[in-house]
């Protein structure tokens, strides 16, 4: 039965495109019965298919920073690594380090046709030199720059400035190291030219959304669950309608309610099969576990309270009973019970105060 429960969920995870999820699924199943022929070949096919979708997604990942689209980039890699962890390229590309000292920095203001690739070009004499100038001046997206900003171009040691010979202000002062990560070491292909401030204030709105949307989807992946939905409540404050953002809070609402419900916390996860519902009422999964959850919940305080009650814990037996009370006034003898308890205490009380007098 065990096996079979495995082999379902790990179908299900299959069909929503967690990977992942039901890749654990059928080792788990595998585990139980190491023979199960089902088991064997579900796990074959999906570690291939995460193995094809790691490396699209190790591509994609190179294809942006060669773009100067850090943020993006980052995001693929982390993808590709929790599809296939042991993939050697994604290690390399967020491992590795390479560190280069800097003495002191020009600062540079952006022209009109002007890019990072450029103002390389113009102090170091090569192009592939612009991610140094991104990663000093914490610019996460090469392409998103502006005229008129003022870059920081820094001096690297052994390299000296060739446009200071041509009476560009320097500073001198003292910095850290820069440590380049393997994938800034890419040429970017065809950089645009920088751009006007407001042109680069609207779309860098639309990718703070787009941002919010992929860190959404990066912590659902690594399962902080919570922080999903916090993040993906950032989306569809701007689109409501977004789509990505709607399913993954669907999910996250889900995955969070399962969580609670394996560590008991029937109440906590009731309220979130409940919010679940409302990205989609028809969620069979999530209705049935809602309705467990507040099942479970009122049974496990009504119990308790009756093994209070028999060790004549009256007043702590009182208090279980009412939580289920809030929750269904109507369940079992839950009213009665309150009644009787405290007419008891009563008793008790009455009893007390006669035997002062």
């Amino acid at each position: 039965i065990l096996v079979t429960e495995y082999l379902q969920d790990g179908k299900k995870y299959e069909e929503m495109g967690d990977l992942v999820a039901a890749l654990g699924h059928y080792k788990r199943a595998l585990t139980v019965d190491p023979l199960n022929q089902e088991a064997i070949e579900s796990r074959k096919g999906v570690e291939e298919e995460s193995r094809s979708s790691a490396e699209e997604h190790y591509q994609a990942g190179i294809k942006f920073y060669k773009a100067g689209k850090y943020g993006h980039a980052r995001h693929e890699f982390l993808i590709a690594l929790r599809l296939w962890p042991d993939h050697a390229g994604t290690v390399k590309m967020l491992t590795t380090r390479k560190r280069i000292q800097i003495k002191r920095y020009v600062m540079h203001t952006l022209q009109p046709g002007e890019n990072l690739a450029k103002v390389a070009k113009i102090y170091y004499g090569d192009h592939h030199k612009f991610p140094l100038i991104a990663k000093y001046n914490n610019i996460t997206d090469a392409t998103r720059v502006y005229v008129g900003q003022k870059i920081k171009v820094p001096e690297i040691e052994g390299m000296p400035l060739l446009a200071s010979k041509e009476g560009i202000r320097t500073e001198e002062l003292e910095v850290v190291d820069v440590a380049l990560r393997e994938w800034e070491k890419y040429t970017l292909e065809e950089q645009e030219p920088a751009e006007t401030p407001a042109v680069v204030e609207k779309e860098e709105a639309l990718d703070q959304v787009a941002s919010y949307r992929d860190d959404g989807v990066e912590l659902f992946s690594i399962k902080k669950y919570q922080e999903a939905i916090d993040t993906f409540n950032k989306v569809l404050n701007v689109y409501p309608q977004d789509g990505v953002a709607l399913e993954y809070s669907y999910k996250a609402y889900l995955q969070h309610g399962m969580s609670l419900f394996g560590k008991e916390d029937y109440l906590a996860a009731r309220d979130q099969f409940k919010a679940c519902l409302r990205f989609k009422n028809d969620s069979q999964e999530c209705q049935v576990y809602l309705e467990k959850s507040e099942n479970l919940y009122k049974e496990v305080h009504y119990r308790k309270g009756i093994q209070l009650f028999d060790k004549e814990l009256l007043t702590e037996a009182i208090d279980e009973w009412k939580l289920v009370r809030l929750i269904d006034p109507n369940y079992k003898r839950v009213d009665y019970l309150i009644t009787k308890a405290k007419t008891i205490l009563k008793n008790i009380q009455e009893l007390k105060d006669s035997q002062k007098e």
